[in-house]
C-alpha cells in the first residue's frame, strides 16, 4: 500500500491537494496521512496546553478526512517548524509521497512557498506539488 503524506492548514489551496488525491488514487491502494503542523505555539509548556492546541485543529482534520471518504486516513498534529516536522514524519513513517500545494503568495515566491521549498530540497521521498489553479 502506498503511503501518502498531505500537510494541510485548512486553506482552500490545501483542499485542492485533497481533491487531487481523491481523483488520482484508488482508496484501496493508498493510506493518506493528513498532517497539521502548529508553528505558532512557542508558549506551550504543559501536556494540557498541548492537548488544547491539538483540539483547536481537529475540526480541520475531520473536515478534510470527510472529503476522502472511503480512504484509509490517519490524522496527525505536530508542533514545531513545518518543513522539519513534515520531513521528520515522512522519514519516521516511511512515507512514499508527500503531496503539497503551491503557495498563494505573490511575487517571486509565487512558484512555491518556503515550507514546500524546504521539503522539496531535503525530502527522501517523492514530493508532488499540486498547482493552485488545478483543472478538475
Amino acid at each position: 500500500m502506498l503511503k501518502l503524506l498531505l500537510p494541510i492548514d485548512g486553506s482552500e489551496r490545501s483542499k485542492q491537494s485533497i481533491d487531487w488525491i481523491e481523483k488520482r488514487y484508488n482508496p484501496s491502494d493508498v493510506q493518506v496521512t493528513l498532517l497539521i503542523v502548529r508553528e505558532d505555539l512557542d508558549y506551550l509548556r504543559s501536556k494540557e496546553q498541548f492537548e488544547e492546541a491539538k483540539k483547536e485543529v481537529l475540526p480541520i482534520l475531520h473536515e478534510s478526512s470527510e472529503i476522502l471518504e472511503g480512504f484509509d486516513v490517519k490524522k496527525e498534529v505536530r508542533f514545531g517548524r513545518a518543513g522539519e516536522e513534515i520531513l521528520s514524519y515522512a522519514e519516521d513513517y516511511d512515507i512514499d509521497t508527500i503531496v503539497m500545494t503551491k503557495s498563494t503568495k505573490s511575487g517571486w515566491v509565487s512558484t512555491i512557498g518556503s515550507v514546500t521549498t524546504h521539503v522539496v530540497k531535503y525530502a527522501k521521498s517523492i514530493v508532488v506539488i499540486v498547482p493552485e489553479s488545478m483543472k478538475k
